[in-house]
Order: structure tokens, then sequence, then C-alpha cells
């Protein structure tokens, strides 16, 4: 009984210490340098960045793995906050979204440039693909919501 208790206390702190570091999406987009761009604009960028890592991988270019891996890590803001192309009702959503998936692209880039360093040019692919498939899957959850294109 006392050992269940220790780890249910345990968990529970855990959990608490997940909720106190959750990122929220206005902090996520303070923390990031503000450029004087739409948010299709940064999308574009991001797609170039996909681009140059899925070409660096194929063709074994590191230099072009690590300029994509960089924008990715480092992309500024746009010029206003992104879910404001959102319907109302799906801004919420949205903004829990952005926090994720700028999380698991993080994650994702890390684990290309692991295989990169080690040369594993498939197993760098095969990540390339996981990353790949978290863009697609923003892109599907939320295309239909768009409301208006920033000026």
């Amino acid at each position: 009984m006392r050992q269940l208790l220790k780890i249910g206390t345990l968990l529970v702190c855990a959990g608490l210490t997940l909720v106190a570091q959750e990122k929220s999406a206005e902090d996520l987009v303070k923390s990031m340098k503000k450029e004087d761009i739409t948010y299709a604009q940064l999308m574009s960028g991001m797609g170039m960045a996909y681009d140059n890592i899925q070409k660096g991988v194929i063709t074994m270019n590191k230099l072009l793995v690590d300029r994509g891996i960089d924008f990715i890590r480092t992309h500024p803001a746009p010029k206003q906050s992104p879910w404001l192309i959102m319907d109302k009702d799906s801004q919420e959503g949205f903004k829990a979204m952005l926090v994720y998936h700028d999380e698991k692209m993080d994650e994702d880039v890390a684990l290309i440039e692991k295989a990169v360093q080690k040369k594993d040019w498939m197993g760098a692919y095969d990540n390339v693909k996981e990353l790949g498939n978290s863009c697609i899957s923003c892109h599907l959850a939320y295309k239909d919501h768009v409301k208006y294109v920033m000026k």
C-alpha cells in the first residue's frame, strides 16, 4: 500500500510539473523574433526548410540538412498572431496545435540531426518522413478552418 502511495505521489508531482511547464501559444510567439511576414509566408519558409532537409538527406549533403534544421529551430513569428487566420471557434485548438507541433518538429529535426551526424542516411530519411507527417497532420486538421489570409 505504501509503495502505491509513493508511486501515486510521484505521478501527481510529475503531472503538476508538466502542467506548470506547459507553454501557451502566446508565450511561444512572444519567445520568437517577429518578422514582417504573414503566416502563409512563414509556412512557405518552413516548406523550403523541409525541402532542404529532404534534398540534403537524399543527396547526403549535411549543409542542406543543417540549413533546413536551423530554420525550423529558429523560425520567426509572423507580424500577426497566427491563430487570427482561424474561425473563432477553431482558435483555441489551433493554439494548442501550434504549441504541440513546435515541440514535435524540434524533436523530429533532432532525430534527423543525430542520424546525419552518424552518417545514417536511411535513418535520417525515416525521420524526414516523420517530420513530413508532422507537417501534413496539421495541414489536414486545420486547412478547412482558415478564415482569411493575413494582410
